[in-house]
């Protein structure tokens, strides 16, 4: 029951933020958002009136590249988050680690500490 109702919650909670970082981009803003399941950000930068915007991501510990507007962007959106300008200049620098990496190195520390 609480399972249910929790993946419920965060539904509607992503439905939100996806209808906000949607809005930016319909409002001509410039947009900062990320898909942390996906370790990726992204940024939306408006073009001059009449003319297309351009986006931009960045994964973890690469450089920012150009990408075109597919599916793949709106998929990334309906699961993004917002973020700051600040977080996005710095994503590169965060180093990338698979969930399940982190069960491996979880599991190590804890047999060494016998835990």
């Amino acid at each position: 029951m609480i399972t249910a109702l929790t993946s419920g919650y965060k539904r509607i909670l992503g439905k939100i933020r996806s209808g906000k970082i949607l809005n930016k981009i319909g409002s001509g803003k410039r947009v900062f958002f990320e898909n942390p399941f996906e370790q990726i950000a992204f940024k939306y930068i408006p073009g001059d009136p009449g003319k297309p915007g351009k986006y931009f991501a960045k994964r973890y510990g690469r450089n920012e590249f150009e990408i075109d507007f597919d599916s793949t962007f709106v998929m990334a959106v309906l699961k993004g988050k917002e973020i700051s300008r600040l977080r996005y200049d710095n994503y590169n620098l965060i180093e990338g680690v698979s969930w399940f990496l982190g069960i491996l190195k979880t599991s190590a520390t804890n047999k060494v500490l016998g835990t």
